[in-house]
């Protein structure tokens, strides 16, 4: 089969190749015909920039991807709930043991044992992929496949915005970046009945224009505005209440703790490159009490309330689709660039 895979550690080695199919092992494997895969800021990083998974190198050579939609076509003797046939998606990680603390919680991916898929195990940017039953979620009927792609990155934000954050009715809130998760994490965060504004460059004003028609408040352009003073005029000087950061660049963050006011949140939910954070305004936040919230993944209980307000359409996935690649254009789906490129769908 078909698989896009990263060969070698470092910038670039990522190619579309031949691999034997998986085969169910465990008698709660069921065996997927994947439909779409995204390109998450995780590949993004791992192909372009050599980010090395946190607990073990890369096993190399490994198919990417974790952002998939597809078809049931074999399920193993103990599976119950999942048939041939059934549209799925996955909560992307494999071999967690549900018995330790991590896992009772519903925070598997703090299981020592727990593997992500695409970057610690063989992923999902293939023709097939073997998962257990366990964590893997049936897409409604009137689901798209393509929407069905998106349900782990509005996991994402959903888990960020609604259970990592609280947000009032009467609050202001301002969301750094207006990539795929930046704009999902808006609209989460506008079903409290918050006022939410989006900031991103001028090269991305088409990306700031779908903020607003996707329901943001207003939006900045944080190279042609201060953006900070902005803000701080807005609110009568006093800040926002909650600000994410869903780039990972130093200086929006930087400019989210400037931003947000006394006692106020400021959650990061970008990806922190191999440099990591760096916060040089760390002295104001602390003097302002702020509390500085990492926001990583989702928990067991996130996926079924974004499948839920996806397929009722307050969540709006299909608008992110930019752009999408068969396999074998990989190289060409890593490398390209373009000011409203939002969401890369990959498939066979």
């Amino acid at each position: 089969m078909k698989a896009v895979r990263k060969m070698d550690h470092g910038i670039g080695f990522v190619s579309c190749v031949d691999i034997p199919e998986p085969q169910i092992v465990r008698p709660d494997d069921i065996k997927i015909k994947v439909e779409y895969c995204g390109i998450c800021g995780t590949d993004d990083h791992i192909v372009n920039h050599g980010l090395e998974p946190p607990r073990a190198p890369l096993p190399v050579p490994v198919t990417l991807g974790h952002e998939f939609s597809g078809t049931v076509v074999e399920v193993g003797p103990a599976v119950k709930n999942i048939k041939v046939g059934d549209r799925v998606t996955t909560g992307g990680l494999t071999g967690f043991c549900g018995r330790c603390y991590a896992c009772i919680a519903g925070s598997i991916g703090g299981c020592a044992t727990a593997k992500s898929i695409g970057y610690e195990t063989d992923g999902a940017m293939a023709e097939y992929i073997v998962h257990e039953e366990p964590y893997t979620f049936k897409l409604p009927d009137n689901m798209s496949f393509e929407e069905g792609a998106l349900i782990e990155p509005s996991a994402v934000a959903c888990h960020a915005a609604l259970e990592m954050t609280h947000i009032s009715p009467t609050d202001t809130v301002i969301v750094m970046g207006a990539g795929p998760i930046g704009l999902l994490v808006m609209q989460f965060a506008k079903l409290t009945g918050a006022k939410v504004f989006v900031v991103d460059v001028s090269a991305s004003k088409g990306k700031l224009e779908l903020a607003k028609q996707l329901g943001a408040d207003g939006v900045f352009e944080n190279d042609t505005q201060n953006v900070v003073m902005e803000v701080l005029k807005m609110t009568g000087g006093r800040g926002v209440n909650v600000t994410f950061d869903c780039t990972s660049n130093p200086t929006c963050i930087d400019q989210a703790i400037l931003m947000t006011c006394f006692g106020g949140q400021v959650t990061m939910v970008g990806t922190p490159g191999p440099e990591g954070y760096q916060l040089k305004r760390m002295l104001i936040s602390f003097m302002k009490e702020q509390k500085l919230q990492n926001a990583f993944a989702h928990r067991v209980s996130t996926w079924p309330k974004a499948i839920r307000l996806i397929a009722e359409g307050k969540i709006k996935v299909a608008p992110l689709v930019s752009h999408k690649f068969k396999f074998e254009d990989c190289e060409k789906a890593f490398s390209f660039r373009d000011p409203m490129k939002i969401k890369v769908l990959m498939e066979p």
